[in-house]
């Protein structure tokens, strides 16, 4: 019973540790790509999924949304606003009419190529100062670690 007990204390522990690492690199992220690129972090990403699926005909919206990690209706709103700045296009489903489809425009295409360089770059830099967060610090070494590196 005190080993069960123990195991969930780590795992909630985990869990904390691991809201703390994501909400320190998403607002870092979201800070840079506001300011040069003018999308936050979840545009990006949405960006970068639908321009992933661009050869398929574009991307089911509840996929998106959970490609991307956020409700439908807060994708709605997101796919919106690109929308609305040029930079995505939504289409019904020619099978089912249902169904949205989101679809990246070259304009969209254009900030995820210019955005990529600064997106790397500041993951990057957020994870090395999180290296150095006790609270994150063993968390970002995990996710650093490759076992099937060679070793060296």
């Amino acid at each position: 019973m005190a080993a069960a007990q123990a195991r969930r204390d780590d795992e909630l522990d985990t869990w904390r540790r691991l809201v703390v690492l994501t909400n320190q690199i998403s607002n870092t992220l979201d800070r840079r790509l506001q300011r040069v690129h003018g999308v936050s972090v979840a545009e990006y990403t949405a960006l970068v999924v639908m321009q992933e699926n661009k050869r398929s005909g574009g991307i089911r919206m509840q996929d998106l949304a959970d490609a991307i990690g956020l409700s439908q209706s807060t994708v709605s709103r997101l796919v919106a606003r690109l929308e609305k700045d040029g930079l995505t296009e939504r289409t019904i489903g020619a099978e089912d009419r249902r169904v949205t489809y989101a679809h990246v425009t070259e304009p969209g295409e254009t900030v995820v190529a210019e955005a990529a360089g600064t997106f790397a770059k500041e993951l990057h830099t957020a994870m090395d100062v999180a290296a150095f967060d006790h609270r994150t610090a063993s968390l970002v070494a995990r996710l650093r670690h490759d076992p099937a590196a060679p070793a060296g």
